[in-house]
């Protein structure tokens, strides 16, 4: 997918948040590609800049907790993956002003996808080593659809604005194969609520 496209998409979200609806908008800046325990880590630079809407609570998903539905897009600003993302969230408030919120969804990238493998047969040995040195130092997702999950701990510092700690990671959890680098984004973001907050 094409930065320009995934900027567009950025732009029309947070054009389309109309103060009628309920729901968030948010915007951050993310450490990319970490190693996070579950990501390989430091296959690419540059900051990840994360950008989307996420709505209310949502009655109509009662029957699933209520979760909130999000639309985020992340673009690397080092020429690394970007990503459009789209999925469920659940908020749990530990106090007045602080909650935490699990997700998970569905994420398509940019990224390179299924090497071609350093012990196909008929392959030179100066092609072997380097497809074996591409496996070593490039990402190699595996899969152009990923799993989305992620984790956000949020501070609400007044009814409309709040400060979110959130880490989301992108994988395919070994369906396309057992080689599955993943990445893993951790920074912070600022929210702003618009509308009823439920």
């Amino acid at each position: 997918m094409a930065r320009v496209a995934l900027i567009a998409v950025a732009m029309s979200i947070a054009c389309t948040a109309g103060p009628a609806a309920a729901g968030e908008v948010f915007a951050g800046v993310y450490a990319h590609d970490v190693d996070d325990g579950i990501s390989y880590g430091k296959f690419e630079d540059g900051a990840q800049i994360v950008a989307g809407v996420r709505t209310t609570a949502l009655d109509e998903l009662k029957f699933l907790g209520r979760p909130r539905v999000h639309l985020l897009v992340g673009v690397n600003t080092a020429g690394g993956t970007d990503y459009l993302a789209s999925g469920l969230a659940w908020r749990f408030h530990l106090s007045e002003r602080v909650y935490v919120q699990p997700g998970i969804g569905l994420a398509i990238h940019d990224s390179r996808v299924a090497f071609p493998s350093p012990n196909e047969p008929g392959i030179t040995p100066q092609e072997r080593l380097k497809r074996i040195r591409d496996f070593q130092t490039k990402l190699d997702l595996g899969s152009r659809v990923l799993f989305e999950p992620e984790f956000s701990v949020g501070w609400k510092a007044t009814r409309r604005l709040s400060v979110e700690l959130s880490w989301i990671h992108l994988s395919h959890g070994k369906l396309a194969g057992d080689y599955n680098p993943g990445v893993g984004d951790v920074g912070v973001r600022l929210l702003y609520r618009y509308g009823l907050d439920r």
